[in-house]
Formats: C-alpha cells, structure tokens, sequence
C-alpha cells in the first residue's frame, strides 16, 4: 500500500466498486463467492486486469455508481496494457491523480484543471524559493498538474499556443518529465517515498501521454 499521500486509485476502491466488478465478472447470486477476494490484491490487480471490466465499465449502465478512481483506473490501466505500460503502480498512481484532478474544485490552483496553475513560471518560481521536503511534494503537484494538462487538456494547450505564442504541448510534457525525475532523485524525499515510481514515470510519460490523449478523446467527456 502506498502512503497517504501518495495517489493511489487501489485504495480508494468502494463497497460499490466491488460490487459491480462481482455483477459484471458472476451476475446474481453467483457472485458471493468474489467478496473473500476483496482483500487480496494481487487478486482483485488480476480480475481488473480482465476485458469484460473494461466493456462493463464502458458499456453498463450499472458504471454510473462507481467512485472516479475505480473508473479512471480501470480506463487507464487497460490502455497503458494496450499501449505497452505494463507497470500497474504507474497506473494506479496516474488514474488516482486524474481522479483527484478532474472536476475539483476550480479555486484550488494545485487541483483545478485546467484553470489553476497552468504556466511552468508559476511552478519554477514556487520551486525556486522552496526547500527540502517541501521542494519535494511541490516537484510531484507539478507533474501531476503537467501530467493531466498534457494528457487530457492537449485541446487547452494548443489553442493556447496558437492565441499568445505559448509553448506546446511536448514542452509541458518535457517539464512534467523533468519534475517527476527530479522528485525521484530529491535527496530529502520522505521515508519510503516510491522513487521508483516516480522515475518510471518520467521514463514512460511521453507514451503515457499520447495514451492518455485517446482516452480523452474516445473514452471520457471532459467538455471543451
């Protein structure tokens, strides 16, 4: 289990969550034998894993009651497999961060996406007066603010850029890279930081992206 204030989707599962995965996986009565693997991981990581989840959680109505983590989770696991992502903890963090993102509250400029903080000046100059561990946690909030822009807001940033001249796309991407790398290698990182997480991530972030970007495009209606 990651710490509390890593993002996780995993954890965040509900009653509900499980509830429809038993319904779309055993229907009816049938299904009662699934509770005793809700406290298995590695069980529950394999039967999210399976196809007939994500056609459930795309197609059934019954998918209006899952929790945002449950569903981002599932949309973003099986397109990072079908992109070659095979890296669960990588999209267990990256669908909790969309989670947590998408819809927050618009006066929060860490959370609000996209109209809080969407200018690389304003995370440099925070990260420049900031020291510790605090430079740490402001190093992850800007990846994960880079992460969500690049991957369902491309629409945002390139009409920006083509209004006022501003950078595009892979700029952000590069900067969210960059900030996730340098979270990894941050020498006052908490005790039991997922370094390698975070180092994966910056690896893996330009076809996480682009992955990311289909899935705004075809799966999720995020609005203009």
């Amino acid at each position: 289990m990651m710490e509390t204030w890593i993002s996780s989707s995993c954890d965040r599962f509900t009653r509900s969550d499980f509830a429809f995965l038993a319904e779309i996986l055993s229907p009816g009565d049938q299904n009662r034998h699934l509770w005793t693997l809700w406290e298995d991981p590695e069980a529950m990581r394999e039967m999210l894993d399976l196809k007939e989840v994500f056609r459930g959680v795309i197609d059934s109505p019954g998918a209006v009651c899952v929790s945002p983590h449950f569903y981002f989770y599932v949309l973003v696991r099986h397109s990072f497999l079908q992109a070659g992502i095979e890296d669960v903890a990588v999209a267990d963090f990256v669908s909790a961060v969309l989670a947590e993102r998408v819809g927050a509250d618009p006066d929060d400029v860490l959370k609000g996406v996209p109209s809080g903080l969407t200018h690389v000046t304003d995370f440099v100059s925070i990260l420049e007066s900031a020291h510790g561990r605090l430079r740490f946690h402001l190093q992850v909030a800007a990846g994960n603010q880079f992460l969500v822009l690049t991957g369902l807001f491309p629409g945002f940033l390139q009409r920006r850029c083509e209004r006022r001249g501003a950078p595009g796309v892979e700029f952000y991407e590069n900067f969210a890279r960059k900030a996730y790398r340098q979270a990894a290698d941050n020498p006052n990182v908490p005790r039991n930081a997922p370094r390698q997480l975070f180092g994966n991530l910056s690896e893996v972030l330009p076809q996480a992206r682009l992955t990311l970007n289909r899935v705004a495009e075809e799966l999720v209606f995020l609005g203009d």
